[in-house]
């Protein structure tokens, strides 16, 4: 984990400046005192679908090298993506209301 660590630091500026257009590099995070399902989180912001059409056409050398580096710090497998909005920007969608009985019985 310290090698993983010490390799992210020296090479943060560089996920920021070679991010695919639209995406904004945020950070790489760890868990403290065992809480999270994994070790490590790394923090990519975009703010439209259509930016993951850019992610994969991105052709930058450096970003290339670093993705090829961090796959030796993680096992194949051990890892999941998640995409998430500002709570003001999701799309809610509620549940059809429907009747509540009354709680009266036929009679």
């Amino acid at each position: 984990m310290k090698d993983f660590q010490a390799w992210t630091k020296k090479n943060e500026d560089l996920f920021a400046k070679h991010a695919p257009r639209g995406f904004t590099y945020r950070g790489t995070f760890g868990t403290v005192l065992g809480f999270g399902r994994y070790d490590t989180a790394m923090i990519m912001e975009c703010s439209k679908y259509g930016d993951f059409d850019s992610f994969r056409e991105h052709k930058d050398e450096t970003w290339s090298r670093l993705s090829e580096e961090s796959t030796e710090f993680v096992l194949p497998g051990q890892g999941e993506a998640i995409l998430l909005r500002e709570i003001g920007d999701v799309k809610v969608v509620e549940p059809k209301k429907t009747k509540q009985p009354s709680g009266k019985t036929p009679g």
